[in-house]
């Protein structure tokens, strides 16, 4: 395996296969892990690992950190070595000995992460001990190595870089204090998805993405989908500035009911009577709700039922006090279809209504009244025919809805 560049990181584990690695007592597992290998009911006790050479652009790099990707249950133990060489033969390796890796650069046993401490060369050998008392097993998912040893020395004035000795041993230990740091950089460097609903992290309780969701008031709903969630939080602020209105109203029943509400102001459509221009008995007349002047005390007024009018109410606002700040909205059956649907649409109305107005619910089930319920795509659903059954109604079924063929019947006996 080759490096791509001149300072970066490698990953040894390359689909699962662990290529150039030799196992002794460790086997790959179902998931692309090394672990012992099973022995009766538990696992080994003890088997080595070595891998490499894996090899820079060109020259003497400085081989920088290694990172391993594992668990280490109770009673378990892995170590790291590490062997440079400027030529590709195989280092030193006794994998039944007590010392499997002798002249190698050893890490501190446990340690998951560390600097590599060889001189730098152009081929990295790593070797891994993975010991257990037989009862578990140290499992290692994927090991990375950092090269190049891009550090913090470089944002040092120059003159610690003057001497080439003392620069690399205060090259070292900066790379230990970037190992501690470097998930915090990197969480810095990330910063900004975290406020992207498109690259929020999404898994776990809570979830980041979750936490982005209540800094902006957003409930979220557990019938969304992953992608309806982030595409619904990324709306949220723009869904804000239409609270109150027809339109924005629309939208929270769709996102959180899942319907497609039509909605009606019958103010805007109330006018006054006039004989010939709009005076359909039962659809444009009514009768009016109080005087057009108001309720006179001890003369009109009738108390609970009396409308009393000041100085700046205009002429004739009484006439519309029942129709004023309501309005109505008609779902159709056939779209309650989620779990809960219904008590979520009337949960949404009750919470995105202006406070000051009155809503009239209406389901409106598949059928056409001609005059009373016959507005296409509004309140009339048109369905397939229903085969005429005994004792059902004749406006709600055809005869011979469909030409197939009589069955016979079976008439069994009774004796």
């Amino acid at each position: 395996m080759q490096a791509t560049a001149s300072s970066g990181f490698m990953y040894l584990n390359a689909a699962n296969l662990w290529p150039t690695f030799v196992l002794d007592s460790v086997a790959i597992d179902i998931d692309g892990a090394l672990t012992l290998t099973t022995a009766g009911s538990g696992y080994s006790t003890a088997g080595v690992v070595l891998g490499g050479p894996f090899q820079a652009l060109d020259g003497n790099t400085p081989w920088y950190r290694f990172t391993l990707d594992g668990d280490l249950p109770d009673a378990t133990h892995v170590q790291v070595f590490t062997f440079t060489s400027d030529s590709g033969t195989t280092p030193p390796f006794a994998p039944s000995s007590s010392v499997p890796f002798p002249g190698w650069q050893a890490a501190p046993r446990d340690t998951l992460q560390g600097v590599i401490f060889n001189a730098p060369a152009p081929n990295l050998w790593i070797g891994i001990v993975l010991r257990g008392d037989g009862s578990g097993t140290p499992v290692v998912r994927q090991i990375r190595i950092d090269y190049g040893r891009d550090t913090y020395l470089k944002y040092l004035p120059s003159m610690y870089r003057a001497d080439s000795s003392s620069a690399d041993l205060l090259d070292r230990l900066l790379s230990l204090a970037e190992t501690a740091l470097g998930d915090l950089r990197g969480e810095i460097v990330g910063l900004t998805r975290l406020f992207d609903p498109a690259a929020a992290g999404y898994l776990g309780y809570p979830s980041w993405f979750a936490w982005l969701s209540g800094w902006l008031a957003w409930q979220l709903d557990q019938n969304w989908t992953e992608g309806e969630a982030r595409e619904f939080l990324a709306e949220a602020f723009r869904l804000y500035s239409m609270r109150g209105t027809v339109d924005g109203l629309r939208r929270y029943l769709k996102i959180y009911g899942g319907v497609n509400a039509f909605i009606s102001e019958p103010a805007l459509n109330t006018t006054v009577w006039s004989l010939g221009a709009n005076s359909t008995l039962g659809f444009t007349t009514m009768l009016a709700p109080g005087s057009a002047a108001g309720s006179i005390l001890d003369s009109t007024a009738i108390l609970d039922a009396a409308n009393l009018t000041g100085p700046a109410d205009a002429f004739g606002s009484d006439l519309f006090d029942d129709v004023a700040n309501r309005f109505c909205v008609e779902i159709n059956a056939g779209e309650l279809t989620r779990p809960g649907a219904l008590a979520a649409v009337r949960a949404v109305l009750e919470r995105e209504k202006p406070a000051h107005t009155v809503y009239e619910l209406c389901i409106v089930p598949a059928r056409m009244r001609v005059g009373a319920q016959s507005r296409i795509g509004i309140d009339t659903v048109i369905g397939g025919p229903r085969e005429m059954q005994l004792g059902s109604r004749l406006d709600n079924a055809v005869l011979a809805a469909n030409d197939r063929e009589c069955l016979p019947v079976e008439v069994t006996h009774v004796h």
